[in-house]
């Protein structure tokens, strides 16, 4: 399966069996815990299923890793994090409840139950982080910084100082993934007014070129490629087809 941007970090707990990525440490597949984060992500990052692919996924606001595990959401980036490094062996116990649980809806509530406990007492949300997330997303990410800036009344520097510490990366990457998501949900739409350059002039490419180009530098992967049938999972996690 492959896992990218979509804007988000979040929690998976695995119930199925055994997962594992490729990871720098080791020259091959390394196991993944029944539980991890995933911070922000730059690039594209590949996950080995084995057996049944059983996923419960809490998706988080894209200031949520900083609030619940009260770090500075930078030093999430790229990262592929057991919870155990943040939670201790209080979640091996949530672990079990998840995959012990006969119905999903149980699955759910013991997540989000655990996840809301741990969020109390959360630091106050910077106003000018979400203010400027709104504005990205009432623009489909279609806006520059300096838009921005004047929207907001910030100074570059401070939005840059402000997404990185909360959100993981700039506002300028934030508003690309945004504005790619935008494009792919219009792909999934299948639209039939819409052709593949028809998407691109909606979502703001310059051309059906660029448009591929960055949907590559993304995901890995041409717009053919992440519609094959029965590849969608989720909005940023697909199944390769090899």
């Amino acid at each position: 399966m492959r896992i990218f941007s979509d804007g988000n970090t979040g929690v998976v707990f695995n119930y199925g069996d055994p997962l594992f990525y490729q990871n720098e440490m080791h020259s091959g597949p390394a196991p993944l815990p029944a539980s991890f984060l995933y911070g922000q992500l730059d690039t594209y990052r590949n996950v080995w299923a084995q057996g049944r692919i059983r996923l419960l996924i809490a998706v988080l606001y894209p200031f949520g890793a900083a609030a619940l595990f009260k770090i500075p959401a930078s030093e999430l980036r790229n990262q592929i994090i057991g919870c155990g490094e943040f939670f201790g062996t209080h979640i091996e116990s949530l672990n079990d409840q998840i995959a012990s649980s006969p119905a999903i809806q149980d699955k759910i509530w013991a997540a989000e139950r655990f996840l809301l406990t741990h969020l109390q007492n959360p630091p106050k949300y910077n106003t000018l982080v979400t203010k400027t997330i709104d504005i990205i997303h009432s623009q489909n990410g279609l806006i520059s910084v300096a838009e921005l800036t004047t929207l907001t009344g910030a100074t570059e520097r401070q939005l840059q100082r402000k997404f990185e510490e909360q959100i993981g990366i700039s506002p300028k990457r934030y508003a690309g993934i945004t504005r790619m998501q935008y494009a792919l949900r219009m792909l999934r739409k299948k639209s039939a007014h819409l052709s593949l350059a028809g998407v691109a002039c909606e979502s703001g490419f310059f051309d059906q070129a660029h448009l591929i180009r960055e949907m590559k530098n993304l995901s890995g992967l041409t717009p053919g490629q992440y519609l094959s049938p029965q590849n969608v999972l989720a909005a940023n996690l697909i199944r390769l087809v090899h």
